[in-house]
């Protein structure tokens, strides 16, 4: 891939995570059935307590782990919660556990013990899947030994929980395999997810991904997908249909994100994890005027996103 070409795709897909964010902050946790009597469909940011245009924890936790890649030239698990730990801003609207955590490694626990703190096996929530779109591409199109570590070591100070880290394994290689694709070309859905399901050590992950997959082939609708999947902050609830809609719109990334967003539940982190994707897949050329324009824009704000993208770019060829 050519580097303005790699550029563009790294942009694209740090940008995809803040639009999804930020088109489902405003309806997060609200059903498919609520979003609809109450805004028939959300194609456009609302207001809300974060305000408007601004993102969520999702973004902020993928760009501190943007952050800690770009300083250290690669994956550090030490390094990398130090950076969660200093990008946290309470008001981004984090879980009480993982406020808690970050508060923790903030006073210096160990980040090897903070992972358990608050469940002894560990949490399977989303928040590992929705942040983990740097190391994919930074690592998705490697080996997937290299790619298992480098997540194991991007979300280990919150999640050790084999379900989230699993999916966060899934989504970074398919992030990966986004990057291999031909943006424009017609996406092989089923292709997709079964480079997946042979990659995937988890038993329930895969019958979900199967699940996906038979959504795919019969053209199933997004009500049939909520039918499937609770869409809430459990890891296996949420990211499998974050993939049904950037596979099933994957002609329509600004659709994709809308599709998914609309799914209800735990909007922000379902579109941020389906904008991941096909960003990844079409770069940074896609997204709407409307979203760009009204994306928040100071400190880590979009034009920092679209350089962090670039740095991440650079970083990747010389990591060859």
């Amino acid at each position: 891939m050519e580097i303005e070409e790699q550029r563009s795709r790294f942009v694209g897909s740090l940008l995809g995570v803040a639009f999804g964010d930020t088109l489902g902050a405003a309806v997060e946790m609200l059903s498919r059935t609520e979003i609809r009597d109450q805004f028939g469909q959300v194609r456009d940011f609302l207001p809300h307590a974060k305000g408007f245009g601004c993102y969520t924890d999702d973004t902020e936790m993928t760009l501190a782990l943007v952050l800690s890649l770009i300083q250290q030239g690669r994956i550090d698990a030490a390094y990398c919660a130090r950076c969660y730990a200093e990008a946290f801003t309470p008001e981004r609207g984090y879980g009480r556990s993982a406020s808690r955590i970050m508060e923790e490694l903030a006073a210096g626990t160990d980040y090897r013990q903070t992972g358990t703190m608050f469940f002894p096996a560990g949490s399977f929530g989303n928040g590992a899947a929705m942040r983990i779109a740097p190391i994919g591409l930074l690592y998705g199109r490697g080996k997937e030994t290299q790619l298992r570590e480098a997540v194991s070591s991007a979300v280990s100070c919150t999640h050790i929980h084999d379900e989230a880290v699993e999916t966060a394994f899934l989504q970074a290689l398919a992030v990966g395999l986004m990057l291999d694709l031909p943006a424009g070309v017609r996406l092989d859905m089923c292709a997709i997810t079964e480079q997946l399901i042979i990659s995937c050590r988890n038993e329930e992950i895969k019958q979900r991904l199967e699940t996906v997959e038979e959504l795919l082939i019969t053209g199933a609708d997004a009500d049939r997908v909520v039918d499937c999947f609770s869409c809430g902050v459990r890891s296996a609830d949420s990211w499998p249909p974050a993939l049904w809609a950037a596979l099933r719109f994957s002609d329509d990334p600004e659709e994709a994100i809308i599709q998914a967003v609309n799914l209800g539940g735990d909007a922000d982190t379902i579109g941020a994890m389906t904008g991941a994707l096909v960003g990844a897949l079409y770069g940074d050329s896609w997204f709407p005027q409307r979203w760009f324009d009204s994306l928040e824009n100071g400190v880590n704000g979009r034009d920092e996103i679209i350089e962090c993208g670039q740095l991440m770019a650079e970083l990747a060829v010389s990591l060859k």
